[in-house]
Formats: C-alpha cells, structure tokens, sequence
C-alpha cells in the first residue's frame, strides 16, 4: 500500500492541504480547501484513504475547517441552484360595498334583535284586549322558550355593550341569508367572537368535545357554533382582504352548574363571566384592523352575502 503524507500549505487569501503519496516528489492525491471545506479528489483510486487523512488532520488541528463536500478530477460543479424569486400576486380586488342606509347599519341593532321581531309577530295573532292587558301587566305574550331565549340575548348582550367603552365593536342579531341570525358579533384585539346565547335556567350543563348537554339531553351548540364562526371568518376574509381570526362561544346563562367535560374548539363559558373572559385573549388586531372589520361587519349587505364565496358582488 503506497503511503500518504499530508502537507499543509498557506498563500494570503488561500489554506489548502495537500495529501501527497510519500516521497520528496510525491504526486498529489487530494487536497482540501480549508475555507470552504471542498475536498478535490485527484487520484480516485486514493480517494479512501486521502479523505481518511484529512479527517485525521481536521480533528487535531483543523476545528475552523468547514464540512466537507468531496470533488473528484474531471468532474463538472453542478451549477448553483437558482430559486426563483418570489413575484407578490395582486390582491383581488375588494367586493364593491354599496353605501350604508340606517337600515343597514346592524350597529342599531339591540340584543336580542331577532327574537325580539319574532315575539312580537307572534303578538299580532292574539287579539287587542289581549295584548292591552299583557302590556299593562308587563307581560310579554309568545313561546316560552322564544321568550327565554330572548332574555338570555339581553342578558348576555348588556354584559357586552360594557365593552364598548374599552374601544371594542359589539353587534346583536347579525341576519343571515338562512333566515337565522348571530347573537352577537364582537370584534376587539384578540379578533372576531361569534357568540351564541344559551339559557337554561337552574340546569346542569356538561360540555364534551361535540355536545353539550343540558340536564342530560344532548344538543348540536359545539358542530353549530363551529360552522356558524368558520363561515363568518371567510365572509369577513373576502370583505376585509386579509385573514380575521374568528373564535365560536357559547355564553351560557342561568346554569346552576357547567362542567367542562372536555375541551372543545369552542369557548363554553358562563354569560356572566363573558366580558372578563374575552379581553383577557392575546391581541393579534391593530386597532386600524379592528375598525375595518367593523366597517365591514356592520353592514347589512355583507351578511347576506354568506355562502356566495367566489361569486361575484352586485
């Protein structure tokens, strides 16, 4: 076996070694690049033991050397992979939003606004003495459980009207094209809540990770509240031009108990305890954000725009 000795060698600007066949004129099997740590393979036949030599050599006196990368002779550098630069795609243009009537503006709107319609249609079958003697008693005439939904919109909306004063934009009674509407809409720093109201007076609630139960009778609050916020995140991205985080809660009021069986996507949470919850989520909306996704939330026209994604606006 032909021995090999390794010569380090220095020039300004250049640090190679050398890894020669033994002898005073000892031809070059291959050398490394001590800056870039490419190590040229000149004779192939060598190249085993010439990189054992210069791992030898790297570990007692060569800790600055890069990672090598071995060449052989005669063999082309692959060209440097050019990645292609990154060409910005043009925004779509934003839906044209017609001006905003006060018809319009779901700003207006109390809590409790679309029950609120429903209780009294339903007051317009029962005849005028009737109505006359519900108003003086101060009695409200409908559906019972109309009626205690409507109590726990109010309940739950006052709570967040309080935190309109911190800056925060707050909607009741958001009409969608279904004919249904979001209890309440609200868009602070951490972004867009969809609320829904639920109450159940003196109940036991549990919460699993697709149900919620009220004195054990299972019901669909978790799968609704999901896709209730999902859509309302890609109405408000298409409208807004940019991604608006949208988080589902249900705000439960009444309950004796609430148990968190599990921990679902949605927040399931006590209405009472709505406003101290909310704002304690980090901020992720600058404020000039928050007022966009207002300007654009408030408005009647968006809503009923829902579920016609990638149509275009008239």
């Amino acid at each position: 076996m032909t021995a090999l000795v390794v010569k380090p060698w220095r020039v300004p600007g250049k640090e190679r070694l050398y890894v020669n066949k033994a002898g005073a004129r000892g031809d070059s099997v291959a050398w490394l690049d001590c800056r870039t740590g490419m190590v040229m393979v000149e004779l192939p036949e060598f190249e085993e033991s010439a990189l054992a030599k210069v791992e030898e050599w790297c570990r007692s006196f060569g800790s600055h050397v890069p990672p090598r990368t071995v060449q052989r002779r005669g063999e082309k550098t692959p060209p440097p992979q050019v990645i292609p630069a990154q060409v910005p795609q043009p925004r779509a243009a934003l839906p044209f939003l017609p001006p905003m009537s006060e018809e319009d503006d779901l700003s207006l709107n109390l809590p409790g606004a679309g029950l609120e319609s429903l209780v009294r249609a339903g007051e317009e079958r029962y005849g005028l003495l009737v109505r006359l003697a519900a108003k003086l008693s101060r009695q409200r005439l409908g559906d019972s459980s109309t009626l205690r939904g409507l109590e726990g919109e109010q309940i739950v909306g006052a709570r967040l009207d309080a935190l309109k004063a911190s800056g925060w934009k707050v909607l009741h009674g958001v009409p969608l094209p279904s004919g249904a509407d979001i209890d309440h809409v609200v868009i602070g720093p951490p972004g867009v809540f969809t609320v829904n109201s639920k109450h159940h007076p003196g109940a036991t609630v549990w919460v699993g990770d697709k149900i919620v139960k009220v004195n054990r009778n299972g019901f669909p609050y978790v799968e609704n509240s999901t896709f209730e916020a999902a859509r309302t995140a890609d109405l408000l991205a298409v409208w807004c031009g940019f991604d608006v985080p949208v988080h589902p809660v249900i705000a439960v009021v009444g309950a004796q108990k609430i148990t968190l069986g599990a921990t679902p996507e949605v927040t399931v949470l006590d209405g009472e305890q709505i406003t101290d919850v909310l704002p304690a989520r980090p901020a992720v909306l600058s404020p000039s954000r928050v007022d966009r996704v207002f300007r654009v939330a408030r408005h009647r026209y968006v809503w009923s725009r829902m579920g016609t994604r990638g149509k275009k606006a008239r």
